[in-house]
């Protein structure tokens, strides 16, 4: 026969099987926990024969009853049942679920309780049941024992004697079923977990031989407890004696005293382990390692392990070694150089001032007056006398800067007397070329801290390199401004020509010189705006460039405000 409407609304409450089996018990535990309960079922029938007994339980849920066992009672009525919601108004086996109490029902035909099932059990010919809560010893509901009659009735004293002891049994059952459950599951647990530390410690080990650096661990207390091969081979000794603490024995003697300090205040604090240190090698040779090591940390916040590489360096010690020397020797030569170019630089400046005072001598008619031819070769060496006069002083001047032996007069210097000065030694080469010369833009009251002579040599430099590279007609353009970190600007803008990247890239390198069809024949030393930046940096300031090919230079001098 088929179901009402009603009882296929119920068949449709129920979950999967696979559901089912999560909510009770897996594997063999199930069989097992249902013949125990249908067991003590039949045993209960037999001290009660007209009794039907089930017992049901619910799902992790909380919410649905799911049949453990019911030898006699149909199975379609089980199956029927099966999934059904606990709540107020769910049979007796629902309600007392939901309740947490005993229900007695003792007409299934005129009970409101029954009002959602009725007609599935009259159809089986059940007319009575109390079901009563199996709760285990935290008060937590496990399921229902039920007893079903054929007749209506209510129960006598030994009945519910009868339902006591059926549901401490019953209660025994399940705990210890589950109990056994668990205890399994924590059993195949660990065994997975066990078998998946072996499968891992055998690929850590595996790998561990095929990189190509010292690889060990270490416990809590620092004591080694594995090393690779490879480790082992490279101090040509068994494994066993590089364990422990013996690995110390090839740390050399230097370096045993730091070595063990660093070990032990990463052991204290848990902080990572980071040494170099020389190891005696099988040929008793030693060579330098870089020695890292990181403590592994369990759930529980507890140290559980380091784990640890050597590296050999050796190679890198050595060219580092040589790198160092290498760069000794270039101080040492530069130094050389700059005392070199200051010697050479003394003696240049003597004859050359010689030649430029009897040059004038000359010009000033002593011992004659000299002709007009005569005059104007005089005029040409003058000129050359000090062209090359202001070259050895820059030579000189960069000699002394590489050297460190550049002094300052550090006081305060307002911008309007420096910016006057430069404006009168411009002057003519900038009415040359027909510049416009704009200093609107200056606060002549403005101070800074600089030496006054190396101020103004770096202006000038800067501004003499923008007349020579601005084209006739162009302009030059002086600002000053107060920054907000306590310092100020010089800024210095030109028309010019520009610069490529590559050139700004350059342009404060020594010895650097730019071509260009306007800076005319007469060439520098490229050593103007290397020697202006180091001044600027001297003084605690520096200097910067920004330029674009045709779009014209920009340089910024910032000084500490006075």
């Amino acid at each position: 026969m088929g179901l009402s409407h009603h009882e296929s609304s119920i068949g449709t409450a129920r979950v999967s099987g696979s559901t089912r089996r999560s909510l009770i018990l897996e594997g063999p535990i199930d069989t097992a926990l249902t013949r125990s309960l249908e067991e003590l079922v039949r045993l209960l029938e037999r001290m009660s024969p007209d009794m039907r007994g089930s017992v049901l339980m619910l799902g992790d849920d909380g919410t649905s009853m799911y049949h453990a066992a019911g030898p006699n009672l149909p199975k379609s009525y089980l199956d029927a049942i099966d999934g059904a919601q606990i709540g107020p108004v769910a049979g007796s086996c629902g309600t007392a679920a939901y309740r947490r109490e005993r229900v007695i029902v003792e007409n299934i035909a005129t009970d409101p309780l029954w009002a959602p099932y009725r007609a599935l059990a009259m159809r089986y010919g059940l007319a009575a049941c109390w079901s009563t809560p199996i709760v285990d010893l935290e008060g937590s509901v496990l399921g229902t024992f039920a007893m079903y009659y054929e007749k209506p009735r209510a129960p006598q004293d030994a009945d519910i004697a009868l339902t006591e002891a059926a549901i401490l049994l019953a209660r025994d059952i399940i705990l210890r079923a589950k109990s056994a459950a668990a205890l399994r599951a924590r059993t195949a647990s660990a065994e997975r977990s066990a078998e998946l530390l072996r499968r891992s410690e055998a690929r850590f080990r595996e790998m561990a031989e095929t990189i190509p650096v010292q690889v060990w661990t270490a416990g809590p207390d620092g004591q080694l407890d594995f090393v690779t091969q490879r480790t082992a081979d490279t101090f040509g000794l068994p494994m066993d004696d590089v364990l422990g603490a013996k690995w110390l024995a090839m740390v050399h003697p230097d370096d045993v005293a730091p070595t063990v300090a660093r070990w032990q205040k990463s052991l204290e604090t848990g902080d990572p382990y980071e040494v170099q240190f020389r190891l005696r090698t099988r040929g008793g040779e030693y060579r330098w390692y870089l020695a890292r090591a990181q403590a592994l940390i369990d759930d529980d916040g507890s140290l559980a392990k380091w784990f640890g590489c050597n590296t050999d360096i050796e190679e890198y010690k050595r060219l580092q070694a040589a790198l160092d020397g290498a760069l000794e020797d270039a101080r040492e030569a530069n130094a050389g150089k700059a005392r070199f170019l200051a010697m050479m630089s003394h003696e240049l400046r003597t004859p050359l001032n010689a030649i430029g005072g009897y040059t004038q001598l000359m010009l000033d008619g002593i011992p004659s007056a000299p002709s007009r031819e005569h005059r104007d070769f005089l005029d040409r060496i003058a000129r050359s006398q000090k062209h090359l006069l202001g070259l050895i002083e820059t030579v000189l001047t960069h000699a002394k800067l590489e050297a460190g032996k550049t002094t300052y007069t550090i006081e305060p210097v307002r911008a309007g007397e420096v910016l006057t000065a430069i404006d009168s030694l411009t002057a003519p080469q900038r009415a040359a070329k027909q510049l416009v010369y704009d200093c609107a833009g200056c606060d002549r009251m403005l101070e800074v801290k600089a030496d006054r002579d190396k101020l103004t040599q770096i202006l000038l430099n800067v501004i003499g390199n923008a007349v020579k590279f601005t084209p006739a007609g162009g302009s030059i353009t002086v600002r000053t401004a107060v920054l907000g970190s306590g310092a100020a600007a010089f800024e210095m803008a030109d028309s010019g020509v520009g610069m490529s990247a590559a050139q700004v890239a350059r342009v404060f390198e020594p010895y650097t010189q730019f071509e260009s069809s306007l800076s005319g024949q007469s060439r520098g030393t490229g050593l103007g705006m290397p020697i202006s930046r180091e001044l600027a940096r001297g003084m605690g300031g520096d200097l910067t460039v920004e330029s674009a090919l045709g779009a014209g230079t920009t340089f910024r001098l910032v000084l500490p405000l006075a």
